[in-house]
């Protein structure tokens, strides 16, 4: 069976770091991805660019049921190759991950679906695209064991003469056939965009609340 991927959209902002996250979910799986509980008209309008959205979140979709799959690090048992088998939908949550994990995805996702499968992962928080990979693996045979994965991830910049940025990443990720990790486009050039655009609003505006769509 041919799963959708399902990408319930939880974050009140686009930048271009989720952005990179999910135009990843979209290459790996294309014409396969639904955005939902996409709200906002310039969010609906972004997204479609990547695969097909709907306002409603998935739970209002009327898919609960044991052919839907929901990927949470809380659940009790762990992702195996049968499962992806005989779903049609598998559901990852639009989080980019705080640290420690909140547990968002059962806060918001999980709970409120309680007739369809949940999995784990792994017991670490993934980014999304990481989830997505490790999920296309799985779908191809693979099991969990057979997959590498780091974690934790530093990523060094020189942003100026003398001044150097150091960004640590306390997620998990997967490590392709290279032994790189799995990350999107241009992801580490990204990041460390979105994190000194972030510090200098933060400071610009004295609070750690800085939300700007892309």
């Amino acid at each position: 069976m041919s799963f959708i991927v399902v990408i319930e959209h939880l974050e009140p902002c686009i930048n271009k770091w989720i952005l990179a996250e999910y135009s990843y979910v979209a290459t790996l799986f294309p014409n396969r991805v639904l955005f939902t509980n996409v709200k906002k008209r310039r969010h609906l309008e972004v997204l479609s660019r990547l695969g097909s959205v709907e306002r409603r979140s998935v739970k209002e979709l009327g898919i609960d049921g044991p052919e839907t799959l929901i990927l949470d690090p809380r659940a009790e048992k762990e992702l195996q190759p049968q499962d992806l088998e005989t779903s049609k939908y598998v559901v990852i949550g639009g989080i980019m991950g705080s640290h420690p994990p909140e547990g968002r995805t059962w806060k918001y996702i999980t709970r409120f679906m309680k007739n369809s499968r949940a999995r784990n992962i792994g017991r670490y928080q993934f980014t999304i695209a990481g989830t997505a990979y490790v999920v296309k693996k799985v779908s191809e045979g693979y099991s969990l064991r057979d997959l590498r994965i780091i974690f934790g991830l530093t990523i060094e910049r020189e942003i100026g003469k003398g001044v150097s940025l150091s960004i640590y990443l306390p997620y998990a990720f997967p490590v392709d056939e290279n032994g790189d990790p799995v990350l999107p486009k241009n992801y580490i050039d990204i990041v460390a965009e979105y994190t000194v655009t972030y510090e200098q609003r933060v400071l610009s505006r004295g609070n750690d609340y800085v939300c700007e769509d892309s």
